[in-house]
């Protein structure tokens, strides 16, 4: 690896948390805020709420307060939630979203250096760096590991869990053996998702194994007694790291595939401007598409380029590039079925962004090596290392602190995305909005908050969370509406928007690209 080539993966890693760190406050709390930190409440033995104690704050159906033993995995709920209880709960040392946010932003740094160290040992430092900038600068990945409790950790323990076994299969020692195992025990514990893993590593070590075990099956497997252990193992500890934290962890182990089977169904996605459902008929395509339209096109391009050729490469029998397209496709096989559950965009697969970004290190690096090395080339190189990151920097730039809502040249950008696609689906962007009322709105008002109530209200002044969704939405003062328009119908404002922009009742909005994120509407007239 070498020390120096190690130093600017740390480089790396500390300049973009320090960034990340600096600008954690600029982001609010997500939509399931509420789901995850009453059930993080719970496990940490701390005080949850009670459904038969007075709260203004307007939840949703179902209710957070019921719900803290629904089987997500325990660190997603536990993590931030400490976070919280210390830093905020304990010590006042940060905002509560802030302390919430925290420990995401340093899953997604790890995640960033995880990738180098994976890429470093297996291809080298141009695609090292090249693929961690990638995924550092991804504006899913950037937005994302500001608010979301759930994929973030679970991307980085993925990657984490990939990378270790790929570590495994080339010491084939007992620490290897027991990092792996560990690595995969937490990401189980953090989502679901992560079942894919022993399913990623076991299709890899088949493929790359057969021969081999053809040729010498009783050498075979004495030399990979470790790396077969993993398969045995690793769901053992991971099975013991989950059953501390349930009354009854059998029913909850036994309850994961219907509940998630559920626990989007039927849900309406804007997708490609028709309205689809969740677990019903989501298209094969539906994964690929997202990608291609929320990814920067100097990310975007150079994987396609990388992906070509790793197929070639592993069509050649190199093992390290197999892995790769494994980690890649092998997780988007379930949206074969249109009985899948999808929403939010490429939020629940954001584990594959780590692979995308691999293969963009792959292609630029092929790129990087074409160029012939005269000293004006050399410098280009250099100027086009400063464009990629400049560029990538300035899609993020232009969208602080809602980065989620990018979308590329392929849809024209937000602009053309309207209509096509959801802008927002995390309901970030209603802090700004409430944080506007509590300015403006006259004592007492009666504020409905359509979509992501109970979040948005943490927010409101206190005179206007007393009154927060006390009255429908044509007898409130104001209503807050998020500009995700696959859940108008849902919530019944299908003509509100429109009817608001004829009656002249906008009375604030935030925007970026010339594009709505959220709208305030006002029922009265201003004073």
């Amino acid at each position: 690896m070498g020390k120096r080539n190690l130093f600017i993966g740390l480089i790396i890693f500390f300049v973009y948390l320090s960034i990340n760190l600096a600008i954690l406050k600029d982001y609010a709390l997500s939509w399931d805020y509420h789901y995850h930190h009453y059930a993080g409440l719970f496990h940490l033995g701390e005080k949850v709420p009670k459904i038969s104690e007075p709260d203004n704050l307007p939840y949703s159906a179902p209710d957070p307060r019921l719900t803290t033993e629904d089987p997500f995995g325990p660190f997603t709920q536990i993590i931030p939630s400490l976070s919280q209880v210390i830093f905020t709960d304990r010590f006042n040392i940060l905002p509560f979203d802030a302390a919430y946010n925290l420990p995401m932003v340093f899953f997604g740094a790890a995640g960033v250096f995880v990738l180098f160290i994976f890429l470093l040992e297996a291809f080298g430092l141009t695609v090292a760096v090249a693929g961690s900038l990638a995924l550092s600068l991804h504006p899913s990945y950037f937005g994302y590991i500001h608010n979301n409790m759930k994929d973030v950790p679970n991307s980085f323990a993925f990657a984490l869990s990939i990378y270790l076994f790929w570590r495994l299969t080339n010491k084939k020692n007992l620490s290897s053996l027991l990092y792996a195992c560990l690595a995969f025990a937490f990401a189980f514990n953090v989502k679901i998702n992560s079942i894919m893993i022993p399913v990623i590593s076991g299709i890899y070590f088949f493929i790359t194994g057969i021969g081999r075990y053809l040729q010498n099956k009783k050498y075979f497997v004495e030399t990979n007694l470790k790396v077969i252990s993993y398969f045995l193992l690793a769901p053992i500890l991971a099975i013991t790291l989950w059953w501390p934290f349930w009354s009854d962890p059998l029913e909850k182990l036994l309850e994961l595939p219907r509940f998630y089977s559920l626990n989007t169904y039927n849900m309406p996605v804007l997708y490609l401007g028709k309205m689809i459902r969740s677990g019903i008929n989501i298209p094969f395509h539906y994964p690929y598409v997202y990608l291609a339209v929320a990814t920067p096109l100097l990310i975007l391009l150079p994987s396609i380029l990388g992906i070509v050729i790793s197929l070639i490469q592993s069509i050649k029998n190199s093992r390290r590039y197999l892995l790769i397209l494994l980690w890649f496709f092998i997780p988007l096989a379930r949206y074969l079925s249109p009985k899948t559950g999808a929403i939010d965009g490429v939020r629940h697969f954001m584990e594959i962004l780590f692979p995308l970004s691999a293969f963009t290190g792959i292609g630029l690096n092929f790129i990087y090596k074409t160029v012939s090395n005269t000293k004006k080339l050399k410098a280009l190189k250099l100027l086009s290392g400063v464009f990629f990151i400049s560029a990538l920097s300035w899609n993020l730039i232009r969208l602080h602190p809602y980065q989620t809502s990018y979308f590329n040249s392929l849809t024209g950008g937000i602009s053309g995305a309207q209509g096509k696609f959801d802008i927002d689906f995390w309901g970030t962007p209603q802090r700004e909005a409430v944080l506007w009322l509590n300015e403006n709105a006259p004592f007492g008002s009666y504020v409905n908050i359509v979509m992501a109530q109970a979040t948005a209200a943490t927010y409101l002044r206190p005179d206007l969370l007393l009154n927060a969704n006390k009255k429908a939405i044509n007898e409130s003062d104001y209503v807050v509406l998020l500009n995700r328009q696959s859940f108008y119908d849902l919530y019944g404002v299908g003509s509100l928007l429109s009817e608001k922009e004829k009656s002249g009742k906008i009375v604030f909005k935030v925007s970026r690209q010339g594009v709505a994120l959220v709208w305030v509407f006002s029922n009265s007239k201003l004073k």
